[in-house]
């Protein structure tokens, strides 16, 4: 099992230890929500775990959302791949856009990801100093 198939896995374990201790200090919800950059929504249901349970029972809340398609191994490849010039990997382009890490993981990793989706992962994994911008 990866990280990422863990409750409370790497990704959100920061952030809800912060919220924890923002709840436990009296913060409202939307306090919570704007420190921390979540929704309403997310911060009542951080808000509900921790009043069930305190801090152990907001970090066991499971990850939210679809399972990532790309494996841990395939992401460290990715981002090694990214933090190379493209023609290191095969590519015929100069510099990396958004576009081509789109095609590239689905070359790579036969799996098709939306504009957005390139986006975050681009952004949640501080690959944007590799990317040339406003290249769509």
């Amino acid at each position: 099992m990866s990280a990422n198939d863990k409750p409370g896995g790497r990704r959100w374990s920061g952030r809800r230890a912060y919220a924890a201790r923002m709840l436990a200090a009296g913060k409202s919800i939307a306090q919570v929500a704007s420190v921390l950059g979540l929704s309403p929504a997310t911060a009542r249901r951080y808000q509900s775990a921790f009043a069930v349970g305190g801090a152990p029972a907001l970090m066991g809340m499971g990850d939210v959302g679809r399972r990532p398609r790309l494996t841990t191994e395939d992401l460290a490849r990715l981002i090694q791949s990214i933090r190379q010039p493209p023609d290191n990997v095969g590519l015929s382009e100069a510099c990396w856009t958004n576009v081509l890490v789109q095609r590239f993981i689905e070359r790579e990793f036969q799996i098709c990801y939306s504009y957005s989706h390139i986006n975050r992962l681009i952004r949640d994994h501080g690959l944007q100093h590799w990317i040339r911008h406003g290249v769509r």
